[in-house]
């Protein structure tokens, strides 16, 4: 059972920091590859990813925000999340070469992938931590 306490949201949103900040630790970064590149770092620190790096139907390259629940773990492997965040940071860089996130996009289009980013947390956070 995972408890909630010892859980790490790594993300580039103010909203699921601002709202989560009093349950789990919040690990602020600049940009949807900086959420990668930490979630990989945490992962080859003995984190388990509790979430997918890239979830959602989002490409890497139009959303600029995502968040990533990592958990601390002491188990003997986790190759498994080794190799999926090696591919997702693979998968970013990949589209990004291919066809690069726009450098700017309005407000109102960046409130909107907030709130998409915040409702997958919004969505799955109750059911990995059995909250009511």
């Amino acid at each position: 059972m995972w408890r909630i306490g010892k859980a790490v949201i790594i993300t580039n949103n103010d909203w699921v920091g601002g709202k989560y900040k009093d349950m789990m630790k919040i690990v602020y970064v600049e940009s949807y590859e900086e959420v990668l590149l930490k979630a990989k770092d945490m992962v080859y620190n003995r984190h388990v990813l509790l979430t997918h790096p890239q979830a959602s139907s989002q490409k890497a390259n139009k959303t600029p925000y995502r968040s990533v629940i990592v958990y601390p773990d002491d188990g003997d492997d986790n190759r498994g999340d080794i190799l999926l965040i090696e591919k997702c940071l693979e998968t970013f860089y990949h589209w990004q070469k291919a066809v690069p996130m726009p450098e700017k996009y309005t407000e109102r289009v960046k409130r909107d992938f907030k709130v998409i980013d915040a409702s997958m947390m919004d969505s799955i956070i109750p059911r990995i931590f059995r909250m009511a």
